[in-house]
């Protein structure tokens, strides 16, 4: 049966307050109460924070390009039908960048759990709204990018 300490990565770098710590804490717990082993697995992300996922747990993980998570999660399970794919994606990364690869994932049912981490903000580039990113008038944000907000 494994243990939390079973799936322990490096150190996040991620901000202090970052919604995406408790989302690793609820995976690491999800996996250990599943009885899921770190090998019977694999992670695959693509850039940014939410893509920084797989660098804090101990298991199988491919890094990807931005936008282009479920292209190589799809290759996984093509190349080996009995590894569970766990796609792990920004907002941006996923509604952005690699929005027309959603759409063809969902239609030709690969069978790979995506997590976005929605957060509405594109977190490296500090400031460029993502695809989520709530429009000003609806009470949304200005950013150093976007001062007069999202329109």
């Amino acid at each position: 049966m494994p243990k939390l300490e079973d799936y322990k990565g490096e150190a996040p770098a991620w901000c202090p307050g970052c919604g995406n710590f408790p989302i690793l804490k609820v995976f690491k717990d999800a996996v250990v109460e599943l009885g899921i082993e770190p090998h019977q697995f694999t992670i695959v992300s693509g850039i940014g924070q939410a893509g920084k996922f797989p660098h804090y747990l101990k298991c199988n993980t491919f890094n990807g390009l931005h936008g282009r998570t479920l292209p190589v999660a799809t290759g996984i399970r093509l190349a080996n039908h009995e590894m569970p794919v766990i796609a792990v994606a920004g907002d941006g990364d996923c509604y952005g960048e690699g929005g027309n690869h959603l759409l063809h994932a969902m239609r030709r049912n690969i069978n790979v759990k995506l997590f976005v981490h929605d957060n509405q903000i594109y977190g490296l580039t500090k400031g460029q709204a993502s695809p989520t990113s709530m429009a000003t008038d609806k009470g949304g944000m200005a950013t150093k990018n976007q001062p007069f907000g999202v329109l």
